[in-house]
């Protein structure tokens, strides 16, 4: 009877392309913002989680609290003597200041904005061959207090200008020129390789910052005591600045937070993308009561030649759920385009490597909740059908 009645209603949906079509249209709009929206989470999460990996799991972040997980690229207020606090705490094996500005730049005839890191001459080697944060690919790094040189990020060299960017230019930032001495390995931020690296000394002239600093990072070899080693340095920036002004947090919980955060986001885009597909049951049961109507004969001649309430709700459920079925099916694949076409445009677009996600979860998900809509939203005119009498069915 399954056979039949999956029979009849491909015959049905055949028959009525239109309302299928239209039908079958909303399902897939939400389902194509469901896994979309979705998938947008999912790849923001990967894209930080993949990047507090490359900076390494033995490092500790110190920055402002105010801007949570990009405390570090908001605010300012650290300064030389923490790093040297820093260091003295025992469990950390070294520890870098940066800062982070945004300035005006020209080379050869051309001028823009863009991101500079300063970093201390005399951290160099820490820098660049303990830290491992950032890595020399080609050339070297900067000499004790050094000035008037700079280090591009990977992207820097081809991204920031019209003209590539080489070992030997020279860039005037903020009216003064510094020649390029070298270029550093990918850091897996995008904003980061993009930017240039000059002596921090010269970047607080130039912009008047002092001894301020954005962000410190800390290594911590052993991994076992990181936590207290955190710990011990809120401890300590709590006792200088008061409490709560400066976190220092392992990239383990940076990641955990932001898997949390993230977390909630999908399930509020997912949640607020389920609403069409409740507008999409709305239509599917008004599709199924005009199949109902359409084929009230058809129904009364089934039930005189014997057929039982239970298969005349069979045969409209299982239609119902196949308007579900379809209407996800083409969801997921249009989602699955549209997510890939959010990718290349995020690309070129933000300052860090993104690339939407879709989860086999995900696509499993969307696909049952779109059956079970067509089947929730075919359960009352089912009913409706089922309660027809064969003798008052055939009179219409």
């Amino acid at each position: 009877m399954i056979r039949e009645s999956l029979e009849l209603s491909i015959d049905s949906l055949k028959h009525r392309k239109t309302n299928t079509i239209l039908t079958v249209l909303g399902i897939v709009i939400g389902i194509t913002a469901v896994i979309s929206l979705m998938s947008i989470g999912e790849g923001f999460q990967y894209s930080i989680e993949t990047q507090l990996q490359a900076a390494g799991s033995d490092k500790i972040m110190v920055m402002s609290a105010s801007g949570g997980v990009m405390g570090g690229f908001l605010g300012e207020g650290l300064n030389d003597k923490d790093i040297d606090m820093i260091q003295g705490i025992n469990g950390v094996e070294v520890a870098i200041g940066s800062l982070f500005k945004s300035v005006p730049m020209k080379f050869k005839k051309e001028s823009l904005i863009n991101n500079v890191i300063g970093l201390r001459t005399e951290d160099a080697e820490n820098v660049f061959t303990q830290m491992k944060v950032f890595e020399i690919n080609e050339g070297r790094y900067f000499k004790l207090n050094e000035r008037g040189v700079a280090i591009l990020g990977e992207l820097a060299v081809e991204d920031v200008f019209e003209k590539e960017l080489t070992i030997g230019d020279t860039v005037a930032i903020k009216g003064v020129n510094f020649k390029i001495i070298g270029v550093l390995k990918s850091t897996a931020n995008r904003m980061r390789d993009s930017s240039l690296y000059i002596p921090m000394d010269q970047l607080r002239d130039m912009t008047d910052s002092k001894d301020s600093l954005t962000m410190v990072i800390a290594k911590v070899p052993d991994l076992d005591k990181i936590e207290k080693v955190a710990d011990k340095i809120e401890e300590e920036l709590d006792d200088e600045y008061g409490e709560g002004f400066y976190e220092a947090s392992t990239t383990q919980q940076i990641a955990e937070n932001v898997g949390s955060i993230f977390a909630v986001i999908s399930f509020v885009l997912g949640g607020i993308a389920s609403i069409a597909l409740v507008v999409a049951g709305v239509g599917i049961a008004n599709t199924m009561f005009t199949s109902v109507m359409e084929r009230t004969k058809e129904i009364g001649v089934m039930k005189a030649i014997g057929a039982t309430n239970i298969d005349v709700m069979q045969i409209f459920l299982i239609e119902s759920s196949l308007l579900g079925l379809l209407g996800g099916v083409v969801g997921l694949f249009v989602g699955f385009l549209l997510s890939l076409l959010i990718t290349i445009i995020a690309e070129g677009a933000l300052p860090i490597p993104f690339k939407t996600i879709i989860t086999l979860e995900m696509a499993i998900g969307g696909l049952l909740f779109s059956i079970i809509v067509g089947v929730i939203s075919g359960i009352f005119p089912a009913r409706t059908a089922a309660k027809l009498q064969p003798v008052d069915a055939l009179r219409r």
